[in-house]
């Protein structure tokens, strides 16, 4: 009889810090709190799930002003009174966008230009994965959809972003990526290159404009509406919703200055990565495509 594999699969497959974390703890909790106070913070597919999850620890960390970008405006709307109640004095703009729609995406720079001026933050969360098989059997446009809307779609919406933040302020762009950038399993080719190309993009970004922080963070295994179709998956999806969200707002703290450029996981300890800053930037740890980028 085969023993069933361990929950902690996955979370443990990456590990870089001795602590890993499924849930806001309180190191965490304490580096975010009042963090994002007088900011514009734009998150896109923030309707559910994640997203949703990642809008709400921004305005309990205080942001001022909080753009929502989905295509369903029901869901955003339960979403913006969801934010209201942890944080009244928020701002909070909903906009139904299709982020692969240039049109739409040009409607959303002038809706945060005209009602904010700028933005300081934005965090890239719009995904999906729906070329779903081996490649020999797959239909195209279901493979190529997980480019347009996983690639193209951040690209976008970065570009904008870019636009939308003075060259004289310093900013964060956020990436929602996925360990499945580091794995070659069966049946997930399409899903897995999004997420690979968002690496190397985000290294581009943070080249290329030095008063940006980018970075991409895995945002955990987490229960969401896409596990439906996964059910061997929910075993391991033990990690909350409210770890990817504060994991997000303390990407954007200087604190987590060292990690410009670079992936990470939102499992691993801060305290621990914060203790060795040193060694990941000066080794050049988490950057693709180098050796040894996951060893403790």
């Amino acid at each position: 009889m085969t023993d069933s594999p361990s929950p902690d699969q996955f979370l443990k497959l990456f590990q870089f810090t001795k602590k890993n974390y499924r849930e806001v703890y309180p190191a965490l909790k304490a580096a975010v709190v009042d963090s994002q106070v007088g900011k514009t913070v734009i998150v896109t597919g923030a309707s559910q799930g994640i997203g949703k999850a990642i809008a709400l620890e921004f305005a309990k960390a205080s942001a001022s002003n909080i753009v929502l970008a989905s295509r369903s405006i029901a869901k955003l709307e339960a979403t913006k009174a969801e934010i209201l109640e942890v944080n009244n004095k928020a701002n909070v703009l909903v906009l139904s966008i299709d982020i692969t729609s240039e049109a739409d995406i040009q409607k959303l720079e002038q809706a945060v230009k005209d009602n904010f001026g700028h933005a300081d933050v934005l965090v890239n969360n719009s995904g999906q994965w729906g070329g779903r098989g081996n490649i020999e059997e797959l239909n195209v446009k279901a493979w190529w959809s997980d480019f347009e809307l996983n690639v193209k779609g951040t690209y976008l919406a970065t570009q904008v972003y870019l636009r939308l933040l003075p060259k004289s302020q310093h900013g964060s762009v956020i990436t929602v990526g996925s360990i499945s950038s580091d794995m070659v399993n069966p049946g997930i080719s399409s899903y897995g290159l999004t997420k690979l190309a968002l690496n190397r993009f985000n290294e581009f970004v943070s080249l290329e404009n030095p008063n940006v922080r980018a970075v991409v963070y895995h945002p955990g295994t987490v229960l969401t509406p896409i596990m439906d179709d996964l059910p061997h998956f929910k075993p391991f999806a033990l990690d909350t919703p409210e770890l990817a969200g504060a994991f997000a707002v303390y990407l954007t703290t200087e604190r987590a200055e060292y990690l410009n450029g670079r992936f990470v996981s939102v499992n691993w300890d801060i305290e621990e990565l914060e203790a060795r800053k040193d060694e990941i930037v000066l080794k050049g740890l988490m950057r693709e495509g180098l050796k040894g980028v996951f060893s403790a």
